[in-house]
C-alpha cells in the first residue's frame, strides 16, 4: 500500500466551483480529489482544468493529498485533462471507467511526461475507479495493469447503474462488488478507498456504511461533503483501546519469543503470528496518523 499518505477521507471537490475549491484549503481531510468529470458539465469543462489547474499551484500538499479524477481516457477531456495536469505533479489521478487498455494508455502518457520534466518515473501515481461490471469481475487483472497504481476506488453509481439496480443505504447491492474488490486489492498490496455516501444529512448511515467497508477490508473512504470527514477519519482509525490491546499482545507474543515459544494466551485468546502482525499493522497505523498530525 502506499505509505507516503494517509487515504482514511477523501474529499471529492468540483472543479467548476471556485468556492469550493478554495475551501478545501480550510479542511482536514487526508486528501482531496479535484473533479474534472461527473461533477462538471460539458460546458465548464474547460475552466473547470484551468481552476484546478491553478488550485494545484497553490496548494501545500506536505499534509493534504492531492488528487485528481480526470474524464476517462477514450474520451477528448481526458486526454487533454492528463496532458494539462500530469505537467503539476499531483499525487495521484483518479481514471473513471478504468480497464486494462485506459491505464496502460495514461501509463505512457504520464511516463512521457515525467520523462520530459526529468522527474522520477511513476511520480504520478494512478487509482483506477471500478465502476463497471467488467472491472469488478476481472479486479486482479485490470490491478497489475501497470505498477503506477498505487490504490484502487469503488464508484457504486455507475455500477449500479449498467446493473439496472438501486443504491439502497444498507447497500446490500454492492456488498459482491465491495469483496471482490477488497480482496483484488488486498492482493496486489493497495489501498482501498470505498464509494461516497450519498446521505449528506444522514450521519449515523455515513458512520454504518464506513463501519461496514471497513469490515469487509477497504482502507479508506471517498465522501461528497465535508460533514462527512471527521465521522471517516474516526472510523478509519484505530481506537485509543485497540492500540493499547495491540501494544500489550505484542508485548506477550514478544515475551513468548523469547522462550522459544511460537503461541501465548493473552486475555484468554492465543496470539500466534498472523494476530501479532495484525497488531504491527494498528500500531504501525496510529503511528502514520501521529506524524501526519506533527505530534
Amino acid at each position: 500500500m502506499e505509505k507516503n499518505n494517509l487515504r482514511r477521507s477523501l474529499l471529492y471537490i468540483p472543479g467548476s466551483s471556485q468556492k469550493m475549491i478554495a475551501k478545501a484549503k480550510t479542511l482536514s481531510p487526508d486528501g482531496v480529489i479535484f473533479d474534472l468529470e461527473d461533477a462538471v458539465s460539458i460546458a465548464e469543462k474547460d475552466k473547470a482544468r484551468e481552476n484546478v489547474a491553478t488550485a494545484i499551484a497553490g496548494m501545500d500538499s506536505s499534509s493534504t493529498e492531492i488528487i485528481v479524477r480526470i474524464n476517462a481516457m477514450d474520451t477528448f477531456w481526458g486526454y487533454q485533462d492528463i496532458l494539462a495536469i500530469a505537467k503539476l505533479l499531483p499525487s495521484a489521478i483518479i481514471l473513471p471507467k478504468a480497464d486494462e487498455k485506459g491505464l496502460i494508455t495514461a501509463d505512457m502518457v504520464l511516463g512521457a511526461m515525467e520523462r520530459e520534466m526529468n522527474v522520477e518515473l511513476y511520480t504520478v501515481k494512478l487509482i483506477p475507479l471500478f465502476e463497471t461490471t467488467y472491472s469488478i469481475t476481472n479486479a486482479y487483472q485490470v490491478l497489475g495493469s501497470t505498477p503506477r497504481i498505487s490504490g484502487v476506488q469503488l464508484g457504486a453509481e455507475d455500477l449500479t447503474k449498467e446493473q439496472e439496480i438501486v443504491r439502497t443505504v444498507g447497500g446490500e447491492e454492492i456488498l459482491y462488488a465491495r469483496q471482490q474488490l477488497a480482496m483484488a486489492a488486498r492482493a496486489r498490496k493497495l489501498d482501498i478507498l470505498d464509494t461516497p455516501f450519498t446521505g449528506i444529512q444522514d450521519l449515523e448511515g455515513l458512520r454504518k456504511d464506513a463501519l461496514l467497508a471497513k469490515s469487509i477490508g477497504f482502507t479508506g473512504k471517498t465522501c461528497i461533503h465535508p460533514s462527512h470527514i471527521d465521522i471517516i477519519n474516526e472510523v478509519f482509525s484505530p481506537t485509543r483501546e485497540e492500540i493499547e490491546q495491540a501494544e500489550n499482545m505484542l508485548a506477550a507474543f514478544e515475551e513468548a519469543l523469547k522462550v522459544r515459544k511460537g503461541a501465548c494466551m493473552y486475555q484468554n485468546k492465543m496470539v500466534d503470528a498472523p494476530v501479532a502482525e495484525r497488531a504491527k499493522h494498528i500500531i504501525d497505523k496510529a503511528n502514520r496518523i501521529k506524524r501526519q498530525k506533527g505530534e
